[in-house]
């Protein structure tokens, strides 16, 4: 699936520099990112490319693939066919997170009203026939009744939607994840023979490619870094949610059973981070919704970490529990079992950030009383 690949990167590198143009002359900036050095503001509307390089990368592929058929074959055969109609309403739910973003980024949107079109653009992939409906051991939990199905769909739908922005404050580390993220739903898209989520994942790895590029290399030959900001945050969250919930669907059919542990294992470092967050913000009387710098990433920099190197190890660290869940889905561990031991391994790698943190808080402690 090189065309939608090859186009999406076309694409992104010919839009990228003409947002960069726009929003600094309307003076659409937010302060710098956490790893850039200049101090210069960041354009934030980089996610306003992304839609529109998808539908047109995806469509082109589409085409390509239709004039290539001959005789009786169709690309609509069978489970493509529901395939392409649930590809569909995900469009129409995708088209609804993007304004949302758009309006967000430029003129901001109430709590409420954010929420509730969330949610409407949840429901929409459960309408098309699509939901979680088997969990395959998981927890001793097998078949899922329709309605906790579609309701537990929406709310992971909801949730990996708002956790991808939060990771937009390092350069290359929102874009980098998601391609990481994309790559492997792409190999297992493959595996499974679906072609419209191969295609998804092939051109939002390739409209992703020059944004990381820009963002972690870029100022080498004078490059500016750009935000993805909510419209893209938003995007590839629904992206991610809708590929991962139709591979998930594939368990005990083109793939094994308990794929669901490698699909979500892609997201794991930020949905489990999310939940320590909100958990924190709890204990300590807070709104779950309050923003502050408590995320993996405010962590592991301020245990001493450099942002090129807090980058690398959360990349690591997430490729080494996909590579955990494929291991252990392949070789037909117990799903809890699996659960619990990548639970373990979280938890562990908390303790480990808790404690060079604090330690370099002594240190640096131990400076300004010296001073």
């Amino acid at each position: 699936m090189m065309v939608p690949l090859l186009l999406a990167v076309a694409l992104a590198m010919y839009i990228i520099p003409r947002i960069l143009m726009v929003s600094v002359k309307k003076e659409l900036n937010l302060p710098p990112r956490l790893s850039d050095k200049s101090k210069r503001t960041v354009p934030r509307l980089g996610g306003v490319s992304l839609f529109p390089i998808m539908v047109i990368s995806v469509g082109a592929a589409v085409v390509s693939c239709l004039m290539d058929m001959t005789g009786e074959q169709s690309l609509f055969d069978g489970e493509s066919e529901s395939s392409f109609v649930q590809y569909m309403f995900a469009i129409a739910g995708l088209t609804t997170m993007y304004l949302l973003g758009v309006m967000d980024d430029l003129i901001g949107v109430s709590f409420l009203s954010k929420i509730g079109i969330q949610f409407l653009a949840s429901l929409l992939i459960p309408l098309s026939g699509l939901y979680i409906n088997d969990l395959h051991g998981l927890l001793g939990i097998y078949e899922l009744p329709a309605w906790l199905g579609i309701l537990g769909t929406m709310v992971t739908i909801w949730f990996i939607s708002n956790a991808i922005p939060m990771l937009d404050d390092i350069d290359g580390l929102a874009s980098g994840l998601a391609m990481l993220a994309f790559s492997v739903l792409g190999i297992l898209a493959f595996i499974a023979s679906q072609p419209f989520l191969l295609m998804i994942c092939a051109a939002m790895v390739g409209m992703l490619i020059p944004f990381f590029l820009r963002n972690v290399m870029g100022w080498r030959i004078g490059w500016r870094n750009i935000y993805l900001g909510d419209t893209g945050g938003l995007t590839i969250g629904y992206m991610l949610a809708f590929v991962v919930v139709a591979l998930s669907r594939q368990g005990g059919n083109t793939l094994p059973d308990g794929i669901i542990m490698v699909c979500f294992g892609t997201l794991l470092l930020p949905m489990f981070d999310v939940v320590r967050v909100a958990i924190m913000r709890t204990v300590n009387n807070r709104s779950v919704f309050d923003r502050d710098n408590n995320h993996i990433h405010h962590r592991l920099m301020m245990g001493g970490m450099s942002p090129g190197n807090v980058l690398i190890t959360i990349i690591l660290v997430t490729a080494f529990f996909v590579l955990l869940n494929v291991v252990g889905v392949w070789l037909e561990w117990n799903l809890s079992l699996l659960l619990i031991g990548n639970v373990t391994c979280w938890v562990m790698l908390q303790v480990v950030i808790s404690y060079f943190k604090n330690k370099n808080r002594d240190k640096i402690d131990q400076q300004w009383m010296s001073l």
